[in-house]
């Protein structure tokens, strides 16, 4: 992919330790996404179906799905409530071994300032030392708001597979 100088990426893989068709569950069926994803999830997962993410604080996301190459590759765009330009995501499978590979790209539009309008509320709670996005304005500190639902993607098939 390539980015623009009015867009900036995050991007963040774990290893999980089940088959991409399993994996690809996860990442499609409403209720396994409700344990990793958000609160509560629905997905049409076909191209221009739609995607609609709530969680616990109130806040939602709504999107529309892109991409669907079934245990490869997952696309959507989304939105917060109110908020004024969506971002994408991108979800990635490659098989490794015995194992699979998940790898999250958001890709969103910057701020005249440079900063990042959606990409994980930049100096918001969560702030991760170390984690910059580089913007054509210089760097700027990142929240890592897919470390934790990839953590309890991770958690989730080590105990089904225990």
């Amino acid at each position: 992919m390539t980015l623009t100088r009015s867009e900036a990426e995050v991007s963040r893989s774990v290893e999980l330790d089940a088959a991409p068709a399993e994996v690809w569950d996860a990442l499609t069926e409403e209720a396994l996404l409700a344990e990793w994803l958000a609160d509560e999830v629905e997905i049409e997962a076909e191209p221009g179906g739609e995607i609609v993410c709530r969680y616990a604080d109130g806040e939602e996301r709504r999107g529309e799905v892109e991409l669907v190459e079934e245990a490869e590759r997952l696309a959507w765009n989304w939105r917060r409530e109110g908020g004024a330009q969506p971002s994408r995501v991108e979800l990635v499978l490659d098989a490794v071994a015995e194992r699979t590979r998940l790898t999250v790209i958001e890709t969103a539009p910057l701020r005249a300032d440079g900063g990042p309008l959606l990409l994980a509320g930049v100096g918001g709670p969560g702030l991760r030392a170390g984690l910059q996005l580089a913007t054509p304005a210089g760097t700027v500190p990142l929240a890592d708001d897919w470390a934790a639902p990839l953590e309890r993607l991770g958690r989730a098939f080590r105990l089904v597979l225990a």
